[in-house]
């Protein structure tokens, strides 16, 4: 059995450990010894998660976990908050509290935690709804505090509860740590996870059946696939060009990707980032219930419709999403329409590498034209042309140019799907930390630093800051979400997990000696809060070289 002490004194090392290879090295070496059961739960831990992402959170909250680590040790809110400042992070305040309190006591005595009996806690904790739920789930955990053999694994049971990975592994580099340790190459470990968005399940596959296993892994109903992603194109001319002089053109909604995962009766619909929507979308539940299919995974976006049945804004379909109460009530005032674009498993099949005219003619034959996104297919630039204004007279974003050959690739970003748009200064970015205002704002965390995604690192590129473009409601909500996830303080500037992504608008991309990436956007505001986009589904460092490039006509930057 794993010990949670073993797996703690791992992320100790990570956490000091600056080589990507040195850390996939660590990581390889732990897990390839690992039962099954642990490999699958370790595999989560070490990246901060608990359970897969469509699962329920453990619904604790900061708050509650302060709360139990506080009676745990018998200390006080003043004397946690007063080791929060000093460290300006939620673990290693719990840690210093946890300090002296364990060693020689009661406590100490006995065996220690296994990564198993952490798991079933966080399990029971997750499961506990209803009246009374909020004191059970603090109970549990507190009795888990309690089971800790030293501060290092409380420090650990406090970040796995607030979903923190300081340490810095990624996904990305879990993925190179299970091709590692169990032989296989990195594409295949990668091409399975992104096929079931489980990290876990893709380790237990790379031990128990290896490569073939991993090659032969294909969808598995009700486990989200990754959804395919567009890049950017200046405008519709280059996009044709891109594709071959002839593509499908798709009206680009101004909607909530979801994914939809049917097996009879049984129907569960995904939100882009794979956390479980269906409770908040009972209509498209009944629609789907009723094709003709034993089991498909169906992609498209959910629109809000105004009362003349144009698009309603997206922050009034962010009213819908992910509700839990007062559903019915607010499907009234909020009606949806659902637009579907590509079917990727049909009855027991995975169709992912099908070109896009075979899984689309799939798609007709299942749902019809009437729940198919308009599409026009055309060589011509004046058809194409016409198409994408008429879609954005009827209040739609633009259009999506899709290669006709196109398989469907998982999690990957590339130039078989393009998006154009009317404006090209808009880019999705990440939070990863945040400033005090000033005057009335002093309480507020108004001053925001944006980052671009960097798919080779893994990390996150800052290039900018922004003050304007939320309300001051807006910035109330924003500055208690970004406590909530706050890794630590240095003055004024509260650094956080990289988990809030924005679209912001921006005048151009300049040079900029301030940051690492070399570049600034100039004049950024939030136009809005991207609630349906996941961090690495963020605008990324390269994109924005390109739009740097393509505004100066210089030679590429090159990153750091």
């Amino acid at each position: 059995m794993a010990r949670f002490a073993d797996l703690c004194r791992l992320c100790e090392e990570l956490e000091s450990t600056s080589s990507r290879s040195s850390m996939v090295a660590l990581v390889s070496d732990f897990i390839k010894g690992l039962d099954v059961d642990d490999l699958e739960l370790a595999v989560r831990f070490i990246i901060g998660e608990l359970f897969p992402p469509w699962e329920p959170e453990i619904g604790l909250g900061a708050s509650g976990v302060v709360e139990c680590v506080v009676k745990a040790f018998s200390s006080s809110e003043r004397e946690f908050l007063q080791a929060f400042k000093s460290t300006g992070d939620l673990g290693l305040a719990s840690m210093s509290i946890a300090e002296g309190r364990l060693k020689g006591s009661a406590l100490a005595m006995g065996d220690g935690l296994t990564v198993k009996e952490v798991y079933e806690v966080f399990k029971s904790i997750a499961r506990a709804i209803g009246e009374g739920s909020r004191r059970k789930k603090l109970r549990l955990f507190q009795g888990l505090l309690l089971r800790a053999k030293s501060p290092l694994e409380v420090k650990y049971l406090v970040k796995l509860a607030l979903g923190e990975r300081r340490h810095g592994f990624s996904e990305g580099l879990m993925e190179e740590a299970i091709a590692e340790a169990f032989n296989a190459p990195h594409e295949l470990v990668r091409r399975a996870h992104m096929l079931t968005s489980d990290l876990g399940l893709t380790a237990r596959t790379a031990k128990t059946e290896g490569v073939e296993g991993l090659r032969r892994q294909e969808i598995v109903l009700f486990h989200p696939v990754r959804p395919m992603l567009a890049e950017k194109a200046e405008d519709l001319l280059s996009a044709l060009r891109e594709l071959g002089g002839r593509a499908a053109f798709e009206v680009k909604v101004d909607g909530a990707r979801v994914q939809i995962h049917k097996l009879r009766d049984r129907v569960r619909v995904f939100s882009r980032r794979a956390t479980d929507v269906t409770s908040s979308l009972p209509e498209v539940v009944e629609l789907v219930k009723r094709m003709e299919v034993e089991s498909a995974v169906l992609e498209g976006e959910v629109v809000a419709l105004t009362s003349d049945g144009r698009p309603a804004p997206f922050q009034t379909l962010m009213r819908r999403f992910r509700r839990q109460r007062g559903v019915s009530e607010l499907a009234k005032e909020v009606p949806l329409k659902l637009y579907l674009f590509d079917l990727l498993y049909l009855n027991g099949k995975t169709l992912i590498d099908l070109p896009y005219t075979e899984r689309r003619l799939l798609l007709k034959s299942i749902v019809g034209d009437e729940m198919i996104i308009e599409t026009l297919v055309t060589s011509k630039y004046e058809e194409c042309r016409e198409f994408y204004e008429k879609a954005l007279r009827e209040g739609h974003e633009g259009v999506v140019a899709k290669d006709l050959e196109s398989p469907y690739t998982p999690g990957v970003r590339g130039k078989r799907w393009l998006k154009v748009k009317p404006v090209f200064n808009t880019l999705d970015l990440v939070v990863v930390a945040a400033e005090y205002g000033h005057g009335y704002r002093a309480s507020m965390l108004s001053d925001l630093y944006l980052a671009a995604y960097d798919p080779e690192s893994g990390g996150f590129e800052v290039v900018g800051k922004c003050f304007t473009g939320l309300t001051d409601e807006e910035l109330a909500l924003m500055t208690k979400r970004l406590k909530e996830i706050a890794i630590r303080e240095e003055g004024r500037v509260v650094y956080v997990e990289p988990r809030i992504v924005v679209e912001v608008a921006f005048d151009e991309v300049q040079r900029s000696p301030h940051y690492r990436s070399g570049l600034a956007l100039r004049f950024p505001r939030i136009v809005r809060i991207r609630e349906d986009k996941s961090p690495i589904e963020a605008d990324t460092i390269q994109t924005l070289r390109r739009i740097y490039e393509g505004q100066r006509g210089r030679g590429t930057i090159k990153g750091p």
